[in-house]
């Protein structure tokens, strides 16, 4: 993998040029230093990697001609982070790092102890920044989805295994319990935690309570080693 990839949001096909601007046209003629003639490579969230010459630069734009494309089918397991909404930069930091660990949703919302009870637009704006630069960054294909979900209470049970962090010292280890299944679910409190009716609903939903490390995590932190537990198991038995 080359040491940047950029990222184009619509369709990519050999044979065709696309124009590149804002942010995406900033990083490569102003801080990677491209210039005309630069083989490139992009991708677009969707499964499509093509690779492509710098052809013109333009004041705030500039113009690449792709001439190859590659495409990945969509991943087999869908691994859903859910997560109740911390403080504005652990949530950056928690989609980033899920998005490399593969994340393939991410089910944003307001808990009962959450500081903010939605993100603002400015806010998701900046997120779907933060999966793009760590899709960019990691060699993933698919952007993972951000979807805002309403707070757990009104949350109906789910068609796939569901677990969360429970800090009961009895609560079994996340990695004694995972099972191949095409679609698993983890949620994740804020910083202050799950309120009990929370827990009660999540079991009554189907959820399952799980221990991650013997020492309490902070939630950030619970997040990651989750997703990393649940992406470190095989799809198929």
């Amino acid at each position: 993998m080359p040491a940047e990839r950029f990222f184009y949001g619509d369709a990519l096909l050999s044979d065709h040029l696309i124009k590149l601007e804002d942010k995406e046209f900033h990083h490569l003629v102003h801080v990677m230093r491209g210039a005309v003639g630069n083989e490139v490579e992009i991708v677009n969230g969707r499964g499509v990697l093509a690779k492509g010459k710098l052809e013109k630069i333009e004041k705030r734009s500039c113009h690449i001609y792709i001439h190859k494309v590659e495409e990945q089918e969509e991943p087999k397991q869908r691994i859903i982070l859910m997560q109740a909404l911390p403080r504005p930069q652990k949530l950056d930091d928690i989609l980033e790092k899920g998005t490399e660990l593969g994340v393939t949703e991410f089910w944003l919302f307001p808990g009962k102890l959450s500081e903010r009870k939605s993100p603002s637009e400015s806010q998701l704006k900046r997120l779907h920044q933060v999966t793009i630069s760590a899709l960019k960054q990691c060699g993933r294909l698919w952007l993972p989805k951000i979807v805002e979900m309403e707070g757990l209470l009104r949350w109906k049970p789910p068609s796939f295994p569901l677990y969360f962090g429970d800090l009961n010292p009895s609560a079994p280890c996340l990695s004694s319990l995972l099972s191949p299944a095409p679609i698993i679910g983890f949620c994740v409190g804020p910083e202050k935690g799950f309120d009990p009716g929370e827990v009660e609903q999540l079991k009554l939903i189907g959820g399952c309570g799980v221990k991650l490390n013997p020492n309490i995590l902070r939630a950030e932190t619970a997040a990651i080693v989750g997703i990393g537990i649940i992406a470190s198991q095989p799809l198929h038995p």
